[in-house]
């Protein structure tokens, strides 16, 4: 439990894409996103921990991240995402617009 500031924000960020309503992959990686990087549930990390779990959602589900542009760095990119949803200068709609330009099935 060290590390963890609020268990039930870290639940309920990680239940949010599977509670029924996000039927698209890009939706259900937008809902995790938008929890976990914006509840703060973890005392460090948040950004790191949704990075990873939303690769491993991607994963999982046949999916995998690629570049929008040729000249665009899928890293760079998730981590402007992250921080632009962490600093709430982009709505759920801009999160899954992102994913769904960069989500390709595996």
């Amino acid at each position: 439990m060290d590390g963890i500031l609020n268990l039930d924000l870290v639940r309920s960020a990680i239940e949010r894409p599977y509670g029924g309503y996000y039927r698209r992959i890009e939706l259900k990686a937008a809902a995790l996103v938008q929890s976990l990087a914006g509840n703060h549930g973890f005392a460090d990390g948040n950004k790191r921990t949704t990075v990873i779990l939303v690769s491993t959602l991607l994963e999982r589900s046949g999916f995998d991240l690629q570049p929008a542009t040729a000249q665009e760095s899928i890293n760079d990119a998730v981590e402007e995402m992250v921080l632009n949803t962490v600093k709430r200068t982009m709505t759920f709609d801009d999160i899954a617009a992102w994913f769904k330009a960069r989500i390709r099935r595996c």
